[in-house]
C-alpha cells in the first residue's frame, strides 16, 4: 500500500510538465493546421511520452527533486524554491520529439499523403488547378513550363547553332552526353 501511495505521489509530481509538454503541442497542432481530432492525439501521445521518462527518473534519483526553504540572510523571511533534476528538461524534450517522429505518420497519415495536401494547398494559393504532373515525381520541385525529358533531343536540335556559343570542351561533353 506504501508503494502506491508514494507511486500516485510520484505521478502527480510528474503530470504537471507532461500535462504542460502535452498542451503545448496540442496547441503547436492546432497552430499548424491539425485537426482538432489530430491535435488532441498529438497531445496525448505527448503527455504520454513527456511523463514516462520523468517518471523513471523521478523514480531512480528521488533526492534530486523537491522543494528547498533558503532563508534571506537580510529580512529573514523564508524562500521555498523548487528544484528539479537537470535532465528532465531535455529528457521532456527528446521524448516529445521522439513520439512525434513515430506517431504523427500515424495520425497524420505517411508522406504521399502530405505531399498531396501540399500540392493541393500550392494550388489554392497560386489559383491554380492540381496538376500533379507539374511536378518531379517523388519531389515538391515544380517542372512547370518544362518540356518533358523524351522531348529535350528534340527542343536541342530545334535550335541549331545555338552550340557556337560553347566552348569545344562544353560542345564535346554534350554531344558525348546526349550520344550524338
Amino acid at each position: 500500500m506504501a508503494s502506491a501511495a508514494s507511486f500516485g505521489k510520484l505521478l502527480k509530481e510528474v503530470a504537471k510538465p507532461a500535462l504542460s509538454s502535452g498542451a503545448f503541442a496540442t496547441g503547436m497542432s492546432l497552430l499548424t493546421g491539425a485537426s482538432p481530432l489530430q491535435a488532441a492525439a498529438t497531445g496525448l501521445v505527448d503527455t504520454a511520452a513527456s511523463a514516462a521518462p520523468l517518471l523513471a527518473l523521478r523514480k531512480l534519483s528521488p533526492g534530486s527533486y523537491g522543494k528547498r526553504v533558503l532563508v534571506d540572510k537580510g529580512t529573514g523571511k523564508e524562500i521555498v524554491q523548487n528544484i528539479t533534476n537537470p535532465l528532465e528538461t531535455p529528457l521532456n524534450i527528446a521524448s516529445s520529439i521522439g513520439a512525434g517522429f513515430l506517431v504523427n505518420p500515424i495520425i497524420y497519415g505517411g508522406q504521399e499523403q502530405q505531399m498531396a495536401q501540399q500540392v493541393t494547398q500550392r494550388s489554392l494559393v497560386n489559383q491554380l488547378p492540381v496538376q500533379e504532373q507539374m511536378l518531379s515525381p517523388g519531389t515538391q520541385f515544380q517542372m512547370a513550363g518544362l518540356p518533358p525529358i523524351d522531348d529535350f533531343q528534340n527542343l536541342l536540335n530545334k535550335r541549331a547553332g545555338w552550340t557556337q556559343y560553347l566552348s569545344p570542351e562544353d560542345q564535346a561533353l554534350i554531344q558525348q552526353t546526349l550520344g550524338a
